[in-house]
Parts: structure tokens; C-alpha cells; sequence
């Protein structure tokens, strides 16, 4: 008991839902008036579309019985910080699953199983930089690098970006009208 409530204290500041040892974003939204199988119709289209900001998705699951939708996502965020006199800029590339469920007049919006893409080779998760953040420990990448915690939190300040563009992004194209 007292290592989880440390573990809360601990990721204060990040706003990273961090709950059972694991990160996972969920919000709920209301859609007045949209019934469940536009909603549901219109996140299926989300996961089939481009997106400006999104590397690439991919439709995993569509089932219409419980109107669950879930891909898997790549998305990005440039990022910049200073080193003396220097701005040196990187980019945070994220690799999650995205879940939609809907409801007449309501959808749910979950994020998780989110991985750092480092490169190509070394993709590092999410639930194990927390852990390491946590436990006041830096973390070692498979290409050798090792994450402390500034490290740790501008990744996670890029991961809420990240989240917050593609979850707008969702329910900007939930509510609209595919007819003609």
C-alpha cells in the first residue's frame, strides 16, 4: 500500500495516468443526438484515414456487436530544448493501441500498450519508463542509450501531446455526416 500511494506522489507532475502498472488514457465523450452506429462507423473510418500528425494506423479489430473499434497507431511530436547556448530539437515517435467504444450519444476513447519508438530496432515501453521514473532508476535502451529523469519527462511531456492531438483529433471525426 504505501509503494502505490509513492508510486501517485511520484508521477505527479507528468499527467500520466498511471493505474495498476500500466499507462492508460481514457476519456468519455458526449455526442448529442449521434447514435451508436454512426459513432461507431465514423471511428473505423478514423483508424482508415491519414492523419498529418500520424505516421500511420491500422485497423486490428472492428466488431460490431459490443461497437468496439481498435488499431494500432504511430504518431509524432517534434519537440525542442536547450543545451548552453544551443536549441537542439528531437522528435517523440509513439507506437500505441487506440480503442473505441460507442454508445448512442457517447464514446469512449482508450489509449494504451504504448511503446517509445527509439528507432527502427528499439522500441521501448511506456509502463517500464514509469516503473524506472518511479523507482528514482534510469532506464538502458537496447542501442545502449540510458534515460534519466529529465529524460523520462520531456518523453512523457511528448507522450501527453501526442495523446491529446490524436484523442481531438478522434472526436473531431466522430460526430461528422458520411452521406451524400
Amino acid at each position: 500500500v504505501a509503494k502505490s500511494a509513492f508510486a501517485q506522489k511520484d508521477t505527479i507532475g507528468t499527467n500520466v495516468p498511471f493505474v495498476n502498472g500500466t499507462v492508460i488514457y481514457e476519456r468519455v465523450f458526449d455526442a448529442p443526438n449521434v447514435p451508436e452506429n454512426i459513432l461507431y462507423t465514423n471511428a473505423g473510418l478514423w483508424l482508415a484515414e491519414t492523419h498529418p500528425y500520424v505516421a500511420n494506423t491500422e485497423l486490428t479489430l472492428q466488431d460490431p456487436a459490443i461497437s468496439r473499434v481498435v488499431g494500432r497507431v504511430d504518431s509524432y511530436v517534434g519537440a525542442s530544448y536547450k543545451v548552453l547556448w544551443q536549441t537542439q530539437y528531437y522528435t517523440y515517435h509513439f507506437s500505441f493501441t487506440v480503442q473505441v467504444d460507442c454508445k448512442d450519444n457517447k464514446y469512449r476513447i482508450r489509449i494504451f500498450n504504448i511503446q517509445d519508438v527509439i528507432d527502427n530496432t528499439d522500441h521501448a515501453p511506456i509502463d517500464d519508463m514509469m516503473f524506472a521514473l518511479i523507482n528514482s532508476k534510469s532506464y538502458t535502451l537496447n542501442n545502449g542509450g540510458v534515460m534519466k529523469k529529465a529524460d523520462f519527462l520531456k518523453c512523457f511531456k511528448g507522450l501527453n501531446t501526442v495523446v491529446n492531438d490524436v484523442m481531438t483529433d478522434i472526436s473531431k471525426n466522430m460526430m461528422a455526416d458520411n452521406g451524400f
